[in-house]
C-alpha cells in the first residue's frame, strides 16, 4: 500500500478513535460557564458578550436543527466533538509531513521499520492531543475553543502543504486558503490569528537564505502583517462597512478586484498573491456584518444591543473590558487584586510565580505530566502520568532542532506565540474566577507535535545505537517503540483522565437551571449574580422555551444601560417589560451616585395577602406580622472614603423593586451576594433556589422559611437528576453548585423541629396539601438529602452537619446521625483546636447530642488546654 493512501487511513482511523472517545464522554446537554449563552445565542442566531463568534453561531445553529439528539444542547456539542477529532486527525498529518520534511525521503521507499516508527509516532503524538486534560475538556461541551483549535491546525496543516508543493504551479492556492481561513477564524476566536507567525516562517525558510538582515526583515513584515489584519482589517474595516452603508463591500471588492487584475497583467506574482489573500481574508471576516444585522432583528439575547455605528465599533473592540499594559505587571487598582499583588516583592516576581509559572506552566504540566486532582488550584503531579508525554516532547523538541531547525522553529513560534506570549499579553490579575487552561490549547497541540517527533526520534537513534539494518529486526524495534509508545503514553492518559472528562449523565446544569425558574411565581422578576445562576437559565427559556414569562435581571449586567433599556422596553418570548420611572437618558448613562442610608417604603399590594394564604396553607403561624408596604433601610453597594455610593446595578434593583412590586413577585436567587441586596436581606422568604422579597421584617437576615413552599419546591418540583449516582462524574464547578441543595433539605428541617405546632400541611404526590407531624417530616426530609446527596459528594459545613446530628437524635433516630458523628471526626483529624475552635465545640455538641458526654467531655478538655483564655466560656457551653 502506498503512502497516500497508507497516510489517509491511518488519519480516519485518528479521526474515529477520537470521536468515539468524545461522543462517549459528550455532556448530554449544556454545561456551565459560556456554554448556556453560546447554544442560546447559536439556537436564536442572538447577539452574545463581545467580541461576539458570528462564524460559529453559523455553525451553532446549522447544527442545532439537526434531528441527531433530543437535547438541543447536545446537537450544538456534537459540533465540538467533531471539530475536536478533526484536530487529532490534522494534528497526525502534520507531525507525519514535519518527518518527511527531515528525513528527505519519498515515503513509498521508506523500510517497514522507518514506516511504523513515523506513522506510529505521529499517531501517539495526535492521540496525546487527543486525551490531555484541557484539548479533552473543550472537545464534549459546546466550546469556542475547540473550532479555534481546528482552525490554527487548519492553517498549519495548509501551510505545510504549500512547503511540500512549491514551486509547481498553483501552489499560491494553499495560501490563499489559509488566508481565508484565518478571516473565517476570527469569526470564531483571535487566537487562530496568533498561528500567522508560523505560516510567515514557514514561507520565509522556503524562499529566502536566512540571515541576520533577511530574518529581521521578516521579523518586521511579520509584525505589519499582523497589525494590518488585527488593527487595521478586524478593528477598523467593520466600522467602514457600517459607516459606509450598502455600498462599502462592493466598493472595497471593487478596489482590490482592481489591483488583482492589474498586477496579474503584469504577471506582478508576489503582489497579486498578497491582494488576493487580502481580499480573502475580508470576505471572510465579513461573517462579522451577521452580528449588525441581527443586531438590528432584536433578538431575545442582545448582548451591548450593537446595533448602531458606535456600539457595533465598541462590540468589536471590547471596549467593555477596558485596556492593560504590558506593563507594569500589577496594573488593576480592583482591592482584590491590591491584595493579591502585595504578596509578591515586584512586578517581575509577580509576572514568574504567578502569570507564568501557576497560570501556564502549571497548566502545561497538567496536559503531559499529570493533574493532581480535579479541584480548582490542583498542582501538577508527576505520579499521574509519570512524565512520560512530557520527556517524549523533549525529546522530539531536541531531535527537531537537531534534525531539521527550520521546521521546529515553526513549531516553537506557534508554541510560544500561543503560551507565554499569550501570558505576557494578557497580562492576567489574581484572582481569576475560574482555572484559564483552556487558552492555552494552541500551545499544548504544538508540543503534541513534538510528542509524535520524539516517538520517532527513539526509534531512529536506538536503531542507528544497536546498528539495526532494515530487516526484521528494525520493524520489531519500531513495533516495540510505537506499542510502548501507546500503551505508556496514550494508554496511561486515557485511564487517568477518562472519569474527569466523562460528562455523561451530567444533567447538573440543566437541571440547576430548572430548579431556579421553578422557584418564581408567573411574570416574576428574578435578580441573578452572574455566568452560572445566567446563562444556563437563558438555555432553558431560549432554547427549551421554559418559563420564559420569567425576566432574568443580572446584576453585573444590570450595570450597562444599554441592558436597563432592554428591560424597560423589551418583550421577549411575550415576557412583560419591566417598569421602571426614570427616563430612557438617565437609564442609558446610568453611573454611580453618592447616597446614604435611607428608609425607604413601596406599597405591597397584593403581596401582603399572598403572605397570609401561604402560612395558612402551610397551617404555621407567621413570625411576624406582615405590612400594607415592603419596609426597609436602603443600603449603598460600595463605601469609598466615608462616603457610600449607589453603583447602578443598585440603581437599578431599586427602580425594579419600587416601580413594581406589589405588581410583579420579585426574587433574589440563592447565588446572589447580600452586598447586591440593597439592604433588602431582612425581607426575604428562602423558596428554594431562590428568596421572594415579602412584605415582613424577619430577625436576621434570609432566615424565614414557608415550610410548606419550601417542601413543595425541594419534593415535588426539583430535579436532582444523578446526583447521587456514583458512576456519573460531576466535575469540580457541578459540585460547588449543587452543594446548595442540602443546605436547603437542613434549613428546612431546622424549622419544622423548631416551631411548637405539632402538625403542618405540605403538598402531597398529587399536588393536594397533606397534614404531616414536624418532627417525622425533619427526619423524612433529612432520609431525603442523605440519601440524594452523599455527605462524601457534597460535604457540607460543620455547623451544618452538627445541626442534622442535633434533629436525628431529638427525634429519636441516632442510628441516621452516624455517619454524620463520623464526618464531624473526620474534619477534627484534619484541623485543631487554636486554628478551628468552633469545629469542636461543634463535634462536642454532636457528641452530647448523642449521648455521649464522655467523648464530649473530652473534646471540651482538649479545647480547654489548647485555649485556656476561653476556660470559663467552654465550662458555660458544657453545660
Amino acid at each position: 500500500m502506498n503512502h497516500r493512501k497508507l497516510n489517509r487511513i491511518i488519519a480516519a482511523i485518528m479521526f474515529l478513535v477520537a470521536e468515539v472517545v468524545y461522543l462517549a464522554t459528550m455532556a448530554p446537554t449544556l454545561s456551565f460557564w459560556d456554554c448556556g449563552e453560546v447554544i442560546a445565542t447559536s439556537y436564536t442566531l442572538g447577539i452574545p458578550h463581545p467580541p461576539g463568534a458570528p462564524f460559529y453561531l453559523l455553525f451553532g445553529h446549522l447544527f442545532s436543527m439537526l434531528p441527531f439528539f433530543h437535547d438541543i444542547g447536545a446537537r450544538v456539542n456534537l459540533l465540538s466533538t467533531l471539530e475536536s477529532s478533526a484536530t487529532v486527525m490534522l494534528t497526525y498529518l502534520i507531525t507525519v509531513r514535519m518527518i518527511i520534511a527531515y528525513r528527505g525521503s519519498n515515503p513509498d521507499k521508506w523500510a517497514a521499520g522507518e514506516k511504523i516508527s513515523a506513522y506510529g509516532g505521529a499517531a501517539i503524538g495526535a492521540l496525546a492531543l487527543a486525551f490531555s486534560e484541557s484539548f479533552w475538556f473543550n472537545a464534549v461541551e459546546t466550546s469556542l475553543w475547540a473550532a479555534s483549535s481546528f482552525f490554527t491546525a487548519t492553517v498549519i496543516w495548509m501551510v505545510l502543504c504549500w512547503h511540500e508543493e512549491d514551486p509547481a504551479p498553483g501552489n499560491e492556492r494553499w495560501f490563499l486558503a489559509v488566508m481565508y481561513l484565518i478571516g473565517l477564524s476570527i469569526g470564531v476566536h483571535l487566537l487562530s490569528l496568533l498561528a500567522l507567525f508560523s505560516v510567515i516562517l514557514v514561507y520565509y525558510f522556503k524562499k529566502y537564505e536566512v540571515n541576520v538582515r533577511s530574518f529581521g526583515v521578516m521579523l518586521l513584515v511579520s509584525l505589519a502583517l499582523f497589525f494590518l489584519i488585527y488593527r487595521v482589517i478586524i478593528k477598523e474595516l467593520p466600522v467602514f462597512l457600517v459607516n459606509a452603508s450598502w455600498w462599502g463591500l462592493p466598493v472595497l471588492v471593487a478596489v482590490l478586484a482592481s489591483g488583482i487584475w492589474y498586477t496579474h497583467r503584469n504577471r506582478q506574482v508576489l503582489a497579486n498573491t498578497v491582494l488576493l489573500s487580502i481580499l480573502l481574508l475580508v470576505l471572510g471576516y465579513t461573517t462579522y456584518l451577521l452580528i449588525f444585522v441581527r443586531a438590528h432583528a432584536g433578538p431575545p439575547i442582545n448582548e451591548n444591543d450593537p446595533s448602531t455605528i458606535s456600539a457595533f465599533f465598541s462590540y468589536v473592540n471590547r471596549e467593555q473590558y477596558g485596556e492593560w499594559p504590558l506593563w507594569p505587571r500589577r496594573w488593576s487598582p480592583e482591592p482584590v487584586h491590591q491584595y493579591f499583588y502585595d504578596r509578591y516583592s515586584s512586578d517581575l516576581d509577580y509576572f514568574l510565580s504567578y502569570q507564568l509559572n501557576h497560570m501556564y506552566f502549571r497548566y502545561f504540566g497538567w496536559q503531559f505530566i499529570g493533574r493532581q486532582h480535579d479541584m480548582e488550584g490542583a498542582l501538577v503531579d508527576w505520579g499521574m502520568l509519570w512524565g512520560l508525554p512530557f520527556i517524549t516532547g523533549l525529546v522530539g523538541m531536541v531531535s527537531h532542532f537537531r534534525r531539521n531547525w527550520k521546521m521546529a522553529t515553526v513549531v516553537a513560534a506557534l508554541f510560544a506565540m500561543t503560551g507565554v506570549i499569550l501570558v505576557l499579553y494578557l497580562n492576567q490579575p489574581q484572582p481569576q474566577p475560574r482555572e484559564r487552561d483552556y487558552s492555552y490549547v494552541g500551545s499544548f497541540f504544538a508540543f503534541a507535535l513534538w510528542i509524535g517527533i520524539g516517538i520517532e526520534s527513539l526509534f531512529s537513534q536506538l536503531s542507528e545505537r544497536l546498528k539495526q539494518g532494515s530487516g526484521s529486526k528494525s520493524t520489531g524495534l519500531a513495533i516495540a517503540i510505537v506499542c510502548a509508545g501507546l500503551l505508556l503514553v496514550n494508554g496511561r492518559m486515557l485511564q487517568a483522565n477518562y472519569r474527569t472528562h466523562d460528562r455523561s449523565g451530567n444533567f447538573v446544569p440543566w437541571d440547576w437551571a430548572w430548579n431556579i425558574l421553578q422557584s418564581c411565581d408567573k411574570d416574576a422578576i428574578l435578580f441573578t449574580n452572574g455566568d452560572n445562576d445566567t446563562f444556563p437559565l437563558w438555555y432553558l427559556q431560549e432554547v427549551e422555551r421554559i418559563r420564559t414569562d420569567v425576566r432574568v435581571v443580572n446584576l453585573s449586567l444590570a450595570n450597562t444601560g444599554w441592558y436597563l433599556l432592554q428591560l424597560k422596553h423589551e418583550s421577549p418570548r411575550g415576557a412583560m417589560p419591566i417598569g421602571f420611572s426614570i427616563g430612557d437618558a438617565e437609564l442609558a448613562d446610568i453611573n454611580y451616585m453618592p447616597a446614604d442610608s435611607m428608609q425607604v417604603a413601596v406599597p405591597a399590594g397584593p403581596e401582603q395577602r399572598r403572605l397570609f394564604d401561604d402560612a395558612r396553607r402551610s397551617g404555621v403561624p407567621l413570625p411576624s406580622a406582615p405590612s400594607d408596604s415592603l419596609r426597609w433601610t436602603l443600603v449603598p453597594g460600595l463605601k469609598y472614603k466615608g462616603q457610600g455610593y449607589l453603583r447602578p446595578q443598585d440603581i437599578a434593583v431599586f427602580e425594579i423593586v419600587a416601580s413594581n412590586y406589589g405588581r410583579r413577585p420579585i426574587y433574589f436567587a440563592l447565588t446572589v451576594d447580600p452586598e447586591g441586596m440593597i439592604g433588602l436581606d431582612k425581607s426575604l422568604r428562602l423558596d428554594g433556589m431562590a428568596y421572594r422579597v415579602v412584605p415582613m421584617h424577619s430577625a436576621s437576615p434570609m432566615s424565614f422559611v414557608d415550610p410548606g413552599t419550601l417542601y413543595g419546591n425541594l419534593f415535588r418540583t426539583y430535579r436532582y437528576r444523578n446526583l447521587n449516582n456514583p458512576d456519573v462524574y460531576i466535575e469540580q464547578t457541578g459540585r460547588d453548585l449543587a452543594g446548595n441543595y442540602p443546605p436547603l433539605f437542613t434549613r428546612l428541617a431546622i424549622d419544622l423541629v423548631a416551631s411548637p405546632a405539632g402538625q403542618v400541611m405540605v403538598p402531597g404526590p398529587s399536588g393536594t396539601r397533606v397534614a404531616m407531624n414536624r418532627g417525622q417530616l425533619a427526619v423524612e426530609v433529612l432520609d431525603r438529602a442523605s440519601k440524594q446527596f452523599p455527605i462524601d459528594r457534597f460535604p457540607v459545613t460543620p455547623e451544618l452537619a452538627g445541626s442534622v446530628v442535633s434533629i436525628y437524635s431529638g427525634q429519636g433516630a441516632k442510628q441516621k446521625a452516624y455517619p454524620y458523628i463520623k464526618y464531624l471526626e473526620i474534619l477534627a483529624s484534619q484541623s485543631d483546636e487554636q486554628r478551628d475552635p468552633a469545629m469542636f465545640i461543634t463535634l462536642a455538641r454532636a457528641y452530647k447530642a448523642m449521648g455521649r458526654q464522655e467523648d464530649a467531655d473530652a473534646v471540651f478538655e482538649r479545647l480547654k488546654r489548647a485555649l485556656p483564655d476561653m476556660g470559663r466560656q467552654l465550662d458555660s457551653l458544657k453545660q
